[in-house]
């Protein structure tokens, strides 16, 4: 400090006292770099969303074995060059829930340019004779009770529906029974008969019944069965899951 007590200056540094000192962008910058950014960012989802640039290029089918890749690709209806952004993926699960062999599907899209369709398939396990009109053959049902596919023949291993009085709650009562069982004792199932939708029987291989009656406890009900049929019998009744007998 000198004598007048000032503190001295230091060779090469510049006193900004009295000045504010700012960095970055000034005031007159920032009024015209908002307005360019906006712009930019506007110009990136115009092109994005309303061009083809980033458009669908290519879709592919997974999953799909007994339904044709085209029925899917037709049923999903996405149109090539379309832009990925205006991909309408509930759109495309609803069309694709139309068709009768599809239980569900999943749409991904894969960037830059790919759509997949993720397919899963009913599976038969029953079925019905056809009652359409000039309907032959038989329908096929799966474990949720839908009726999806007409064919000329039964497929092996599948249980017919015999049903009385209201097909519709007699096939719903009948999937509840059916898919209680375990896949090796279903598969010795031949037909599940009903003269009413709460009264079932189910005919086994070698001609051997159940009398299952209504679908309540039909889980408790299975389990009971599968030591049941390691009796000698040809009549099984778990209609009361505390009291099963064999006849």
């Amino acid at each position: 400090m000198n004598a007048s007590g000032r503190a001295s200056r230091r060779p090469g540094v510049r006193s900004t006292r009295g000045r504010p000192v700012r960095g970055g962008v000034s005031r007159p910058e920032r009024r015209w770099l908002l307005p360019v950014l906006m712009s930019v960012v506007t110009g990136v989802v115009v092109l994005l969303y309303f061009t083809p640039v980033l458009g669908v290029r290519s879709v592919q089918v997974e999953g799909a074995a007994a339904v044709p890749e085209q029925v899917v690709l037709d049923s999903a209806g996405i149109e090539l060059g379309n832009p990925m952004l205006q991909v309408d993926s509930e759109g495309i699960r609803s069309r694709l829930g139309e068709v009768p062999e599809i239980a569900g599907s999943e749409v991904h899209l894969d960037w830059p340019s790919t759509v997949r369709l993720e397919i899963a398939e009913r599976t038969a396990v029953a079925y019905l004779p056809a009652d359409g009109p000039g309907d032959s053959g038989v329908r096929l049902i799966d474990a949720a009770g839908v009726p999806f596919r007409t064919v000329p023949r039964p497929p092996a291993g599948l249980a017919q529906l015999r049903l009385g009085g209201d097909r519709a709650e007699g096939v719903r009562v009948a999937m509840i029974a059916l898919t209680a069982l375990p896949p090796q004792l279903r598969a010795q199932v031949t037909e599940v008969r009903a003269d009413r939708p709460h009264n079932l029987y189910l005919v086994l291989t070698g001609g051997r019944q159940v009398h299952w009656g209504e679908s309540g406890d039909s889980a408790r009900k299975a389990a009971i069965l599968i030591p049941l049929l390691t009796r000698e019998g040809q009549v099984y009744d778990v209609t009361s899951p505390d009291l099963p007998t064999v006849a």
